[in-house]
């Protein structure tokens, strides 16, 4: 765990055996409520991936900022550097996963950068999906043998066989969840789809040095007449739109958690000109971004 201005980030060094070892960590809830104490109701980031499954309770969850209301059996995606927190609201039942980045390989295959950027890095939708029972039921089996394996260190292929697990159960959520008419379902076999995943997976790993939707679709392969008919039926939205938005979330969350002034945020995220970072910062958000540091909310 390390303090970060007013939010902490938590990490899962403390559990390594060995050098490299990939981390994994299973929990229930209430439980994990009552263990996390400060973490529980304070806004904090991890450096690993987390899935918050609720299957029984009520109450608020803060991903980013955006408020969600906990219903059954739904199951939320926490990214790494993803800022979230609780209402005190704690008596929900379910599980918390959580296991290092080491899992979510993304250069095997299709389906691999599917879970990687359609599950987590998917800052254009929801961050949770809804599960219905009979979805819920094979999950319940993977989280039991997910709990067996953790404590199997010895066995063969131990890292190995937990890695599976975390994948199947989120090829489960992808086959089984239910959909609603504000999340937009993703087709491996559609090539505009498939070109669109690519594109989250670009701009999360470049979106502080590349703001070109051309540059964007060259390092994809395609044209940026492709590139915006995939955004547009993948998201509503144009591929600057979401640039921009992701531009936007990452100076919100270096404006209200850090000491750096509007021009240095700016820099930081790769615009030379500090008039123009103002420009995309009040475009998306309606305000200025000292405006909304002194709002001093999670909106």
């Amino acid at each position: 765990m390390r303090k970060e201005d007013n939010f902490v980030v938590y990490d899962l060094s403390s559990k390594a055996k060995q050098p490299g070892e990939e981390l994994f960590r299973l929990r229930q809830m209430p439980e994990v409520f009552h263990e996390e104490g400060f973490r529980s109701v304070h806004l904090h980031t991890h450096s690993f991936y987390t899935i918050i499954w609720f299957q029984k309770g009520e109450g608020k969850h803060f991903v980013d900022f955006d408020e969600y209301e906990v219903r059954e059996n739904s199951i939320f995606f926490i990214s790494p550097d993803q800022l979230h927190t609780f209402d005190s609201n704690h008596e929900q039942h379910g599980y918390v996963l959580e296991f290092s980045q080491e899992f979510l390989q993304d250069e095997h295959s299709s389906e691999s950068l599917f879970l990687k950027y359609d599950v987590f890095n998917a800052y254009d939708t929801l961050p949770y999906r809804l599960i219905g029972a009979e979805g819920a039921q094979t999950l319940q089996r993977i989280v039991d043998e997910l709990n067996r394996e953790e404590h199997r260190h010895e066995s063969f292929a131990h890292h190995d066989y937990l890695s599976m697990l975390v994948r199947l159960f989120l090829i489960t959520v992808q086959r089984s969840h239910i959909h609603n008419e504000e999340y937009r379902q993703l087709s491996i076999t559609s090539p505009l789809h498939r070109h669109f995943v690519r594109f989250r997976q670009q701009l999360e790993m470049n979106y502080q040095q590349i703001h070109s939707v051309s540059e964007y679709a060259r390092m994809i392969g395609i044209s940026t007449k492709t590139l915006t008919s995939c955004c547009l039926e993948c998201s509503g939205q144009t591929p600057l739109q979401l640039i921009n938005a992701r531009l936007t979330l990452e100076a919100k969350r270096l404006l209200r958690f850090t000491h750096l002034s509007s021009k240095e945020v700016g820099y930081h995220l790769g615009f030379e000109d500090p008039s123009y970072f103002v420009k995309v910062f009040k475009n998306k958000t309606g305000l200025l971004p000292l405006e909304f540091r002194e709002k001093g909310t999670l909106s």
